[in-house]
Order: structure tokens, then C-alpha cells, then sequence
């Protein structure tokens, strides 16, 4: 739990970052940017505050050496040394426009704002977010004159939404992440920041979602689809703790061993997490993520059923080729409730 009450702004820096794809370069601030005390309120209510709310925590990782992780590194020198910041956010955003390969990703104002006062599990501590602008809004400012009221179109940063931010907190306490813009591509969290969920109950399940949604797109027997789906509806009926472990147990009865290592390393890579089999899973956190998947059933490539309303479940299939394509018939029973 995040405490921002008593929130302090400490220090603020300002870089613009373009597409190193489109060798756009980049303007780095060679001194701090000033803030009022307005300003800084605005600034803890609309870009502190939201950061300190995310409910999921994650950790920086690197593939071989934690120390590799330039953002992890960088920001415990700006904790440690307070002569350190505006060098530090200039090493950040040099890190930032070495990750904007792609060709998606837009250029935009890099943000720093270091905190003082926050309180973490009752503990005080420091806080840097650092925030990513890459989209601006239009706005009308009228300005009075002597005998008329003028009106002028001007552009800038919107206080109601963060597009990109992460609030880092020292001594591994952990990194809140957003990431409104993340439709195109996930840079911000996989290439620039490097993190990975924190081991939780909610954390594993969302796995276990990414897990069970890859092995059921590696059956190509709608038969085998059904009865994993029913397996695992009887599993989130039973409201007992599961793991990572039984649902490899339970998806090894309809795929091969090196289908579901595949599946297993695929959503390792793209997460950065180190997945463990024993890590015990909430029944309600388990459901909310495998009810999506496991109430659609595919008949073939590009056509499914959806099962909306699981006091229903499909039993059996079958599917006849014709002249004009196929016909499925598909057998629906109605659970028992136990």
C-alpha cells in the first residue's frame, strides 16, 4: 500500500526522445525544470497519484545479470546520490531512444519526477516516476482584450490520463506500471523498463490464462478442445487452489510434451518471468482468467461457439464436410450442480 499524502516533488526533469527507427534524435535538458507549488499538487494528484494506485507490482529482470538492467541501475544512483538526477534522466532517456527500434513507436517528452515523503508498507521512502508523452491535445485559450474576448487553438499535455509512466521505488520495493498506449507495440515495459510480474496470486493466473489460451490454439481436435474446456470448468467449479504445475498435469493429456514446453517458454520470454509450478493460484483469480477462454469452443479455423452462461457445457462434436463448406453438430448439456 502507497501512501502519497504526504508527497513531496523534489526534483524535476525534461527530455524529448524521438524514433531512433526514423533517426529522429533527441534534446536532452541540460538543467532541471522549476515547479511551483501549484504545479507540483497538479502533478502529485494527476500523475503520482494514479501511479500509486496500480494494484499490480512488478520487478526489474534481465536475461542473464539483474546489474544489466539499465533502468534498474540507473535509478539507484539517482536514489543514492542526490547530485546525481539530472545525469542520471539524461542516461534514462539515451537508454529510452536506443529501445525505439520499431517503427511504431512515436516520439515525445520523457518526464522525471523524483519524490520525497512516500510511505511504502508504513516505511518512508523516495519515489521517481517517470512518464512518456507521445500524444498531445488541442485546446482554445481566449484571452480578454480591451473590447473583445480572443480566442487561440494551443497544444498540450492532458492531466486526465497517463499515455506511459512507471513509478520506481528503491531497495526493490517494487515498479507500478501504466501503459495506455501499449496497443502497437510493448516497448515500454519489455524493451525500456524491463520488468516482470511480481510472483502473486492475480500475477500467476494471468500466466496460467496466457498458458491455457496457447496450448488450446495447438489442438486441432475440436473434440480435445471441448473436454479441456470442460476440465477446466470443473476445475474452476471446485474452488480449490490451483498451480502452474496441474495445469500442465491437466493440458499434457492433449498436447505433447514439446508442444507444451513450447507454449511454457513462449509466455516465459514474452512475461520475463521465471515460471514456478507450485505457486498456489486463488480459485477466483484462476476463473476470471480462464472463463474467457474456456467459454469459447472452436469448430474450425475462424469459426467458434460461445458458451456465455456456464451452467452449460458442450459434451461432444462432430463435423461433416459438404459441398458448401461443413456442418457441425454440437451437443450442449447442463452441468450438475453438486
Amino acid at each position: 500500500m502507497i501512501d502519497v499524502s504526504s508527497a513531496r516533488l523534489t526534483h524535476i526533469a525534461v527530455h524529448r526522445v524521438g524514433s531512433k527507427a526514423r533517426e529522429e534524435g533527441m534534446r536532452l535538458a541540460e538543467k532541471e525544470s522549476t515547479a511551483d507549488e501549484s504545479l507540483s499538487e497538479l502533478l502529485i494528484k494527476h500523475y503520482l497519484l494514479p501511479l500509486s494506485k496500480q494494484s499490480e507490482i512488478y520487478d526489474f529482470f534481465h536475461e542473464s545479470d539483474i546489474s544489466l538492467n539499465t533502468v534498474a541501475n540507473i535509478a539507484g544512483k539517482i536514489f543514492n546520490a542526490s547530485g546525481e538526477f539530472l545525469n542520471s534522466t539524461q542516461a534514462i532517456a539515451k537508454h529510452l531512444y536506443a529501445t525505439s527500434t520499431h517503427q511504431n513507436i512515436s516520439g515525445g517528452d520523457l518526464i522525471f519526477l523524483q519524490f520525497a515523503g512516500i510511505k511504502h508498507n508504513e516505511t518512508e521512502s523516495n519515489a521517481l516516476a517517470v512518464l512518456k508523452i507521445e500524444n498531445k491535445d488541442n485546446f482554445i485559450e481566449i484571452v480578454e482584450s480591451s473590447d473583445s474576448f480572443d480566442m487561440f487553438e494551443r497544444s498540450g499535455i492532458s492531466l486526465n490520463k497517463i499515455q506511459k509512466g512507471a513509478l520506481i521505488l528503491p531497495n526493490d520495493q517494487g515498479v507500478f506500471v501504466v501503459d495506455n498506449l501499449g496497443q502497437k507495440t510493448k516497448y515500454w515495459m519489455e524493451s525500456f523498463l524491463k520488468v516482470s510480474p511480481r510472483a502473486t496470486s492475480k500475477s500467476y493466473a494471468k500466466l496460467s490464462g496466457l498458458i491455457l489460451k496457447g496450448v488450446s490454439s495447438k489442438i486441432e481436435d475440436t473434440q480435445d478442445i471441448a473436454e479441456l474446456n470442460k476440465e477446466i470448468t470443473e476445475k474452476i467449479k471446485s474452488a480449490e487452489l490451483t498451480s502452474i504445475g496441474e495445469l500442465k498435469h491437466i493440458s499434457s493429456q492433449y498436447i505433447d510434451s514439446e508442444a507444451l514446453s513450447e507454449v511454457i517458454s513462449g509466455v516465459a520470454s514474452s512475461t520475463g518471468v521465471d515460471i514456478a509450478d507450485d505457486y498456489q493460484i486463488k480459485p477466483k483469480d484462476f476463473a476470471r482468467q480462464a472463463k474467457p477462454i474456456t467459454s469459447r469452443v472452436r469448430v474450425r479455423a475462424g469459426v467458434g461457439l460461445v458458451i456465455s452462461d456456464s451452467k452449460y457445457s458442450v459434451s461432444d462434436m462432430s463435423i461433416t464436410d459438404n459441398q458448401d463448406g461443413f456442418q457441425a453438430v454440437v451437443n450442449i448439456k447442463a452441468r450438475k450442480e453438486k
